[in-house]
């Protein structure tokens, strides 16, 4: 619960954000926004506070609307590369950003992957380069994982994947390239560039493709026939 609760005035804020009708990203213009800031005292004489700015953005290019939440609590510090101490801020935009430059077919593989999807594509769209990297990862590591690829770590693993004949020899480098770079994100905060990304995330919906989604397709489709057939009989 908030102990404040304010509505902001005289406002001029202008930002890149991803336009779900437009499909990139376009200059946002903020036309109302309202913060609301808390403080809890604790034992010792401790104290905590933090607070949410609730933001209302509209699309420079085509005049639609987005709501923007940004949060920060005094007990989850952080430090930049000078060591100096700052608050990071989680956002979160609603609806959730989409792009047409990037999208998975998603019709058979499970929830919990398709989750993690969600929350990679949603890091890229709204340019969070570093934890799309890692999530990136974070979505090859699932499908070895759970297709039974066998191996101690995640290198040995993709390498199985190749052994089974899912990939092949090209395809097999540029998923060690993705767990390369998911791991200098992970470790150094070394992200990859949205080119890589979007080239990465074709290499993934591949394995979507060859592991989940057409086999399925075509269980339902003999199923259909063979139940067509029958019928006709």
């Amino acid at each position: 619960m908030f102990d404040t609760f304010n509505r902001r005035d005289n406002l001029d804020g202008r930002k890149k954000l991803q336009c779900n009708y437009c499909k990139r990203q376009t200059i946002h213009t903020l036309e109302a926004q309202c913060v609301g800031e808390w403080q809890e005292e604790f034992s010792h004489g401790h104290r905590a506070d933090g607070g949410t700015e609730f933001s209302l953005y509209r699309c420079g290019a085509c005049d639609e609307i987005c709501f923007e939440t940004s949060s920060w609590c005094s007990e989850e510090f952080d430090h930049d590369q000078l060591g100096n101490t700052y608050l990071p801020r989680t956002e979160a935009q609603y609806p959730p950003p989409s792009s047409a430059d990037f999208a998975f077919d998603t019709d058979f593989t499970p929830y919990d992957l398709n989750e993690l999807i969600d929350e990679m594509l949603y890091a890229l769209a709204g340019s969070k380069l570093k934890l799309a990297t890692v999530a990136l990862r974070m979505v090859v590591e699932f499908i070895v994982t759970d297709t039974k690829c066998s191996g101690r770590n995640l290198m040995k693993k993709i390498d199985d994947l190749h052994t089974k004949g899912h990939v092949d020899e090209t395809q097999l480098a540029l998923l060690h390239k993705i767990r390369e770079k998911g791991n200098a994100g992970a470790h150094e905060r070394i992200a990859m560039n949205r080119n890589e990304m979007v080239a990465g995330i074709g290499i993934v919906n591949l394995l979507l493709e060859k592991l989940y989604n057409s086999p399925k397709r075509q269980d339902e489709i003999v199923k259909k026939a063979n139940q067509a057939f029958q019928n006709g009989d």
